[in-house]
């Protein structure tokens, strides 16, 4: 944008990017480290090196509409880390440019749009006591926002058996009587047919080998309970297409089709197919204009 006798200021520079002053300035020291700008921090060398190219998880973060801008550069500067990771809200306030209290405003946005998952990692005293003594940074997974497929025909019907299989993993669920067992079984097959992987439902009931219930069924039922009752696909699999069509009525004509898009979509994605099959419920008044 700038000529060759006239660099662009760091406000100028700043202003273009969407970044602070300082922010700008910290990356062009960055980018002059790692030789892709002259010492005159305002010159790119091309000879050898050239534009890096983007990884998948940064290509996927740029690809996603966000609920909003600063949203979206949170979101860009968490796949700069990786698919997943761990990371303070202040690492990612300085990585992003921007204030603490503006990680704290714009995270759960990312939360609620379903983009990312953070978990958080506490420190525990040593000994019996597990007594919570401080705050690791939160590990965080960035998720697609797309729910899984619900499971169909012969797989809706081979999901209690992959679910035997789940709870029999389970290495705390032991001494249970065949009630217990069969009931187990049943939840898990409930969540296997929502279209939760068995990978993922073992992983939530099996996470610590020493674990000890005092009543197993309960216990694991518990467990199951705190689940959300649709399973995101992580964008990992998202971004590699590993993950089916999931099934839903259009929302207009309530006719059924198969989408990979996230949310409530029309049968056409953007519009409706067919519009004169819409139902209109009861009651409702139709106003036509001539």
């Amino acid at each position: 944008m700038a000529s060759p006798e006239t660099f662009l200021t760091a406000d100028q520079l700043a202003q273009v990017v969407g970044l602070k002053r300082r922010a700008t300035q910290y990356h062009l020291a960055h980018l002059y480290a790692h030789g892709r700008i002259d010492e005159d921090k305002r010159t790119p060398i091309t000879s050898g090196i050239g534009q890096p190219l983007l990884p998948g998880a940064q290509e996927w973060a740029r690809s996603v509409v966000a609920p909003d801008p600063t949203c979206a550069r949170c979101l860009i500067a968490l796949a700069g880390i990786g698919w997943d990771g761990q990371v303070s809200q202040e690492e990612l306030a300085k990585i992003v440019g921007v204030s603490l209290r503006t990680i704290e405003r714009h995270r759960p946005h990312l939360v609620l749009a379903q983009l990312v998952n953070f978990r958080p990692v506490t420190v525990r005293a040593a000994g019996t006591s597990g007594l919570v003594t401080g705050r690791h940074p939160d590990r965080f997974t960035l998720m697609s926002g797309l729910p899984a497929a619900r499971l169909e025909g012969q797989a809706f019907d081979e999901a209690p058996a992959r679910a035997a299989g789940v709870v029999d993993r389970v290495r705390w669920f032991v001494s249970v009587t065949d009630t217990e067992r069969d009931n187990a079984i049943k939840s898990v097959s409930w969540f296997l047919r929502a279209g939760w992987p068995e990978d993922a439902l073992l992983k939530a009931l099996d996470s610590a080998e020493d674990r000890q219930a005092y009543r197993p069924g309960g216990y694991l039922s518990v467990l199951l309970r705190k689940l959300p009752v649709e399973y995101i696909v992580p964008a990992r699999q998202s971004y590699r297409g590993e993950y089916p069509e999931r099934q839903q009525d259009c929302p207009v004509c309530d006719t059924p089709f198969k989408t990979r898009a996230p949310g409530k979509v029309l049968c056409g994605g953007a519009i409706c197919l067919t519009p004169e099959k819409a139902v209109i419920p009861p009651g409702t008044t139709i106003h036509r204009i001539a």
